[in-house]
């Protein structure tokens, strides 16, 4: 019965040191690979999640991934970025104040880390990749100030056209230091119209 009993304890302890060894390796794994964590104004965390009020009839409602997940993007014939672990707004992948965009044949056809916005006042961007073949419809970003309002340190991008049918729009975005996106507002400057409007109604950031 004693010798049945220490051997019980041996396997016990076999079986324990193994699955420590196991967890050990799991963990190397998990932890050769970098994180993009969020960053301030957009504060994209797993299980975070956004409602907005879209012009006072509709709603809409970006989440975030439940977990950070491993991602590379082709960046050209046969090569590809580094994958790191990153989350996802609305099923896209966030690097930081980027996202990944497609560049379309005949440009090259590859991806490529593209702003979403800057905290450096005066940085321009143009809001998405767009072929410029017959016009530059793009939309273009400039981070015009970076404030604290006396309770909030906001973002404020203005965006704009210079060809197409939208060179009398303005498109003004306003991002929250710890929150993100809490308003965008597109005018018409010829007849000051509001003609669109989305604002921050209820959210969650999972720091």
């Amino acid at each position: 019965m004693k010798n049945i009993t220490i051997i019980g304890l041996i396997l016990i302890s076999v079986v324990i040191v193994s699955c420590k060894k196991e967890q050990e390796t799991i963990e190397i794994a998990e932890h050769k690979y970098d994180t993009i964590n969020a960053k301030g104004y957009y504060p994209v965390y797993p299980g975070s999640w956004w409602k907005y009020q879209i012009n006072d009839t509709g709603i809409a409602i970006s989440s975030v991934s439940a977990g950070y997940q491993l991602h590379s993007f082709r960046t050209g014939d046969s090569e590809y970025s580094d994958s790191v672990y990153v989350p996802f707004l609305d099923s896209k992948p966030i690097y930081g104040y980027e996202k990944v965009e497609h560049i379309q044949p005949p440009f090259g056809d590859y991806y490529t880390k593209w702003p979403i916005l800057s905290e450096t006042v005066g940085f321009t961007f143009d809001r998405e990749w767009t072929d410029k073949l017959y016009g530059d419809f793009a939309e273009k970003v400039e981070v015009k100030s970076k404030i604290f309002n006396g309770t909030d340190s906001l973002l404020i991008l203005e965006g704009h056209w210079v060809y197409g049918p939208n060179t009398t729009k303005k498109n003004y975005r306003e991002f929250v230091k710890g929150i993100g996106l809490t308003k965008e507002i597109i005018l018409d400057t010829v007849t000051m119209d509001t003609l669109y409007k989305k604002i921050l109604a209820d959210h969650f950031v999972n720091h």
